[in-house]
């Protein structure tokens, strides 16, 4: 397991913005303990949003998925990237063996779904699947409502 102390510390320096001096911290964290899939899932997020190194990213959340495939935090970067970078066959395959993950907030990955459909022209699918992520949610429903109205507008056209 990663040192929790480590990960604290990069996600502080994340949230001061020092993207530079947390990817810094990941490196040598990964230095000392390379199979250690939470900071390798860090990593692929830090280079997905933070510095757009979308290569960089997928390769560390395939590294992550080999060495913490139980690690829920994972599957939602990862999907995310896929589907921004237009690969829906391996989103797809992500987002089903999230499903799988205990402890999983099947809200999030149905989101997911629905922008891989969205993304895709789909319409009724990216519906069905933002309506699934608002009956698995317990968060407040604005934002699955703000995702259905989008698509019947666009159905509407």
């Amino acid at each position: 397991m990663a040192d929790t102390q480590a990960l604290i510390k990069i996600r502080l320096l994340l949230d001061k913005g020092l993207e530079v001096e947390a990817l810094s911290e990941l490196q040598v964290l990964l230095a000392r303990q390379p199979d250690a899939g939470a900071a390798r899932a860090r990593l692929g997020r830090l280079l997905m949003i933070n510095l757009h190194d979308m290569a960089g990213a997928e390769d560390a959340f395939k590294q992550a998925l080999r060495t913490a495939p139980n690690y829920g935090p994972l599957y939602y970067d990862y999907g995310a990237l896929l589907i921004q970078s237009d690969k829906g066959t391996e989103a797809v395959a992500i987002l089903n063996r999230a499903l799988e993950v205990a402890g999983i907030e099947k809200d999030k990955i149905y989101r997911l779904f629905g922008n891989l459909y969205e993304r895709q022209a789909k319409w009724e699918e990216a519906l069905e699947y933002y309506r699934m992520a608002l009956m698995w949610s317990l968060e407040s429903p604005e934002i699955f409502e703000k995702d259905l109205e989008r698509i019947r507008r666009k159905m509407a056209l």
